[in-house]
């Protein structure tokens, strides 16, 4: 028998990808106490993991991405009073990230393809796509409540006044010597990068699609990652003179992201400023 739904209070993380979800669902969530903290691994069985607990407050975490309404849509119809957590990266550093991300992964692309801010129907990444205040109010009117909007810069300048933020949000507590500050992911070199870029544009497809059957995409996704690391660690042995003059993203380009998007930016920082817990004074 399913328990009622009034017993319990769950707090759903929604990550955009590169914007710290990684570090957050393996260094910080695992270590909170006072709330249940269902690893993304199993988040396919989390109604089923609720039913069988008896907790009174749950912690779900999973990315979202290009199927943030989608994420949204399926959760809000389980707990549509779910409270939300959304962290956000400045548009130009989070894009950056994603395409270092898309290289890595075989594909070619330039940057200014990939996040097009002029296209009406963009391959990959469009600029409404990367607006982040239709985000947020997608969310309150799915939940009929403000998320809380955390900052991916904020955990790099002041990582226990983020998590401080978010145990006030959740009633979660947390031990400072639990936290592991160090680094999840290591980047991969520009030389590396554009080496992949360069041999990817004749292995892959520059729009990556899946395949309908769930297995043979998940192999498929394993057997191209294999052959990217393969092009990565060979990248080592290939001279950089002939490589491709240039950085592997125009920084111009990326000022151009940062221009446009600066209102939405200041917008959202804004929403945080007047609608997140103030953080503990200790």
């Amino acid at each position: 028998m399913a328990r009622n739904p009034n017993d319990y209070q769950i707090y759903y993380h929604v990550g955009l990808g590169k914007a710290a979800s990684t570090y957050l669902q393996n260094r910080v969530f695992p270590v909170l106490e006072g709330i249940r903290y269902v690893h993304r691994d199993r988040y396919r069985r989390y109604p089923a993991i609720i039913d069988k607990t008896s907790d009174r407050r749950y912690l779900i975490s999973r990315e979202a991405a290009f199927r943030l309404d989608q994420r949204l849509n399926e959760f809000a119809s389980f707990k549509p009073d779910a409270r939300v957590i959304l962290v956000l990266r400045r548009h130009d550093r989070w894009i950056a990230s994603h395409y270092r991300r898309y290289v890595k992964n075989g594909g070619s692309l330039p940057f200014e393809a990939y996040a097009d801010l002029d296209c009406s129907a963009p391959r990959i990444w469009g600029k409404e796509q990367m607006r982040f205040l239709p985000m947020i109010q997608s969310i309150e009117a799915r939940f009929g409540s403000k998320p809380l909007v955390l900052f991916h810069e904020d955990l790099q300048r002041d990582p226990f006044r983020l998590i401080d933020q978010l145990c006030q949000f959740t009633g979660a507590t947390y031990r400072r010597e639990r936290i592991d500050l160090s680094v999840v992911h290591s980047s991969w070199s520009e030389k590396q990068l554009k080496f992949s870029r360069a041999v990817g544009k004749h292995l892959f497809a520059e729009v990556p699609e899946a395949l309908a059957h769930t297995g043979l995409n998940r192999i498929q996704r394993r057997l191209k990652l294999w052959a990217c690391y393969g092009v990565l660690g060979a990248a080592h042995l290939v001279p950089s003179r002939w490589l491709e003059d240039g950085p592997l993203i125009e920084p111009l380009s990326l000022e151009r992201v940062r221009e446009t998007f600066a209102e939405d930016w200041a917008a959202c920082v804004a929403y945080a400023e007047a609608n997140n817990p103030a953080p503990l004074t200790l």
